[in-house]
């Protein structure tokens, strides 16, 4: 009998569906109705960290969503110091809350090599409904910052936050290792929340409220495309 789906599970899913897999059978041993609800957890768990098959399309001046979820804020920023160095860079800031209900994959916003990949310790405060407990989230939660450069010598950077819910932030990528557009770079486990930073010319695609699907939902657009790629 088969309980679970033909769904393939990424691998960094698998230690979390281990877990609930033992904790059904030990719970089915002692109390059979109970074990069925927990079958149901498992099967849900399944489906939020399955590998789910996306259609990036192959467009170099569009920024794909990292993360499936909810577009939280919109804000002008500059990238963080991991980027910047000394220099402040201006940039957009596009926050991302991903759901229970959401696929917790996510993915590379564009084509490129992993440049910087930062995990720097820090609490778990729970994200409230407003600004002032995100601004004070990002100050003390724990993050990892990592950093893409595509063949133009553009850089973007996905900041993994964490939460009450998403207490390990994983991407196993080290500096140097090539990642296409769309491409598993890592999961917030579980349910976390992304800071997005493009640089401050892209034209942004989307807006707060909107639903965005990681690998497929275009959320910016460079400005221009140089001239000159890098070989």
């Amino acid at each position: 009998m088969t309980f679970i789906p033909d769904w393939k599970i990424a691998d960094d899913g698998w230690p979390v569906l281990a877990l609930a897999g033992i904790v059904t059978i030990l719970t089915s041993m002692i109390f059979l109705p109970l074990g069925c609800f927990f079958l149901g957890i498992m099967m849900w768990l399944a489906h939020g960290l399955r590998l789910p098959n996306r259609q990036t399309k192959a467009d170099d001046q569009i920024i794909y969503a990292p993360a499936d979820g909810v577009v939280l804020d919109i804000e002008t920023d500059q990238f963080p110091d991991g980027l910047a160095g000394d220099d402040a860079v201006p940039a957009k800031r596009i926050t991302i809350q991903t759901r229970l209900t959401d696929t917790q994959l996510q993915t590379s916003p564009i084509t490129g090599h992993i440049v910087g990949n930062l995990l720097l310790p820090g609490l778990f405060r729970k994200w409230g409904f407003d600004r002032t407990s995100w601004q004070a989230a990002r100050g003390s939660n724990e993050r990892r910052e990592i950093r893409i450069r595509d063949a133009y010598d553009r850089e973007i950077m996905l900041v993994q936050l964490g939460s009450k819910t998403a207490r390990q932030l994983i991407c196993r990528l080290a500096e140097g290792k090539f990642v296409q557009a769309g491409a598993p770079i890592g999961m917030a486990r579980i349910a976390g929340v992304v800071d997005f930073f493009v640089p401050a010319g892209c034209k942004l695609l989307i807006e707060t409220g909107q639903h965005v699907i990681a690998g497929e939902t275009g959320i910016a657009q460079f400005a221009c495309r140089p001239s000159t790629k890098r070989s």
